[in-house]
């Protein structure tokens, strides 16, 4: 199962990377976003029982709670911010749950 969401994970960045230059925020935040989440499907895919595999899901409860933050700092950012957090925090459950399973 972690493979699967490694390659969910690889899909969803390159969207991310793909759709940089049409989304309403900032493009070098998104690409990063992107990049990140490749990397991350990367060493997850080659390592499924690595330590990316085991706690690859905490950078996606930092992302989710940092995103918290913004909401609450920026109403010109509030919406993306609080779309980042529903998403961050269902990678964060579907690799735990995943890591879980590796286990």
């Amino acid at each position: 199962m972690t493979r699967a969401i490694a390659a969910a994970r690889a899909v969803w960045g390159g969207g991310l990377v793909v759709a940089s230059r049409h989304l309403p925020v900032p493009r070098k935040v998104v690409l990063a976003l992107g990049i990140r989440h490749l990397a991350q499907a990367t060493a997850t895919w080659r390592r499924p029982d690595g330590i990316v595999a085991r706690w690859g899901w905490t950078a996606d409860v930092a992302h989710s709670v940092s995103m918290l933050g913004v909401a609450v700092v920026s109403r010109r950012w509030r919406a993306a911010a609080l779309a980042n957090v529903i998403v961050a925090a269902a990678w964060a459950r579907a690799a735990r749950i995943g890591e879980r399973r590796q286990s």
